[in-house]
């Protein structure tokens, strides 16, 4: 006769565990100290198995037989309910252990070592800020496309585009980490290229190259920190990022050899970078040397946590020289660029020099050999033309034979 809930609780302890059954192979387990357990009676390839069920009255009546119908569905479809609920039991500690922000914490974790600690630290500001607090507490195993549809679609609603790009791209890397890991089976952000309108693509501010003598000269006359107007012309004679010059260290020049070596973990491309010293840049430095030559860094500044002037710095000073809008210290590689292309220098010794990555990854492993004597003599022809546009009596680009004045 099937049980109530009456007779249940009217039940009481006896010297041994007792059972009294229910219907369907489901009873309640009395025991000694009265606590009653739930279980149901199934046969499994012919051997009679025990499923618990949970406790009652946490458990009632009527959720057990619910718990025993499904459990009987277990069977049939041929997996062992016993086995089957501890699985379950695993999967469940497992999917809380992979909430998206603890894969995405590991990954960044892992990274790290690879990574510019301040681009690293930048990614994580921005995930924890946009993702992290609408699927961060899911399991990876849970995430759906349309779930990371909604978070890109909602960064993007705010007019920023270019983050939502940058947060598809990290919840992708994310889940790619996660896959190959096998702590899910699919990367729901592995396809989504077309949830985001396109933006056009963004240059850098940067003069023609009929003003280079003007710039030169107004560089030359700045009335400002004498610290920066070096790094101006710094910025100038080698053509490296910005970040790349305020972050050099004084032990990363080789004054024998007239070389600066940029480590890999300062460059943008990962990769370890030379930028050879012409005259010009090995005099700057001698000056540079008499002013911060006591410091770790070139461009020195007890007024930053960093310890070295900041982008702004730079920006700043173009800024106070009137070419806000029109000049960054980036335009000085575009400057670069364009002249020494238009004077037909190799374009493999330009593009190596401004540590562009190759994009045919055959012919960049090809061109491991570093054109360093090209590279050396091409420096050098620009820091001299640089020297003729800055001594120039007019403002327009001295044109100068390639062939005669910057081989």
């Amino acid at each position: 006769m099937p049980l109530t809930e009456l007779a249940i609780k009217a039940l009481k302890p006896k010297g041994k565990l007792y059972r009294v059954a229910d219907s369907g192979g489901l009873c309640v387990e009395v025991s000694p100290t009265g606590g009653k357990l739930w279980r149901w009676r199934y046969a499994f390839n012919g051997k009679g198995q025990m499923l618990a069920l949970g406790k009652y009255p946490a458990v009632s009546l009527a959720m057990a037989r619910k718990l025993r119908d499904a459990a009987r569905e277990t069977l049939t479809t041929g997996k062992h309910p016993t086995r089957e609920k501890k699985a379950q039991k695993l999967r469940n500690v497992f999917a809380e252990e992979n909430t998206f922000e603890k894969v995405a914490r590991n990954w960044l974790a892992l990274k790290q070592s690879g990574m510019n600690e301040k681009y690293r630290v930048q990614c994580l500001a921005r995930i924890e800020q946009h993702v992290f607090p609408l699927i961060g507490a899911l399991p990876v195993t849970e995430i759906t496309i349309p779930d990371v549809v909604r978070v890109i679609e909602k960064i993007a609603k705010r007019g920023t585009v270019e983050t939502a790009k940058r947060m598809k791209q990290l919840i992708g890397q994310t889940f790619r980490y996660a896959s190959q890991r096998g702590l899910c089976q699919h990367n729901p952000a592995a396809d989504l290229r077309d949830i985001l309108p396109s933006t056009e693509e963004k240059h850098h501010p940067c003069i023609p190259p009929a003003e280079l003598p003007k710039l030169l000269k107004a560089i030359q006359s700045y009335s400002g920190e004498r610290l920066v107007v070096l790094a101006m012309e710094m910025l100038a004679l080698t053509f490296v990022r910005t970040g790349e010059l305020i972050g050099a260290k004084w032990d990363e020049i080789n004054w024998e050899r007239e070389e600066w070596h940029i480590p890999k973990e300062r460059m943008k491309m990962k990769r370890q970078h030379m930028v050879p010293l012409s005259r010009q840049a090995i005099s700057l430095l001698n000056e540079l040397h008499t002013l911060t030559g006591d410091k770790p860094f070139l461009f020195y500044s007890s007024r930053s946590k960093s310890r070295h002037i900041s982008n702004g710095a730079v920006l700043m000073a173009l800024r106070r020289m009137k070419y806000q809008g029109r000049m960054t210290g980036h335009g000085f590689r575009s400057l670069a660029s364009t002249i020494l292309n238009e004077k037909r220098f190799n374009p493999d010794v330009i593009e190596r020099q401004l540590a562009h990555e190759d994009g045919d990854k055959i012919r960049s492993a090809y061109n491991r050999a570093e054109y360093l004597l090209e590279r050396k003599k091409m420096m050098q022809s620009w820091a001299d033309f640089l020297e003729i546009q800055k001594a120039s009596d007019n403002n327009k680009v001295v044109k100068i034979n390639n062939k005669k004045n910057c081989a």
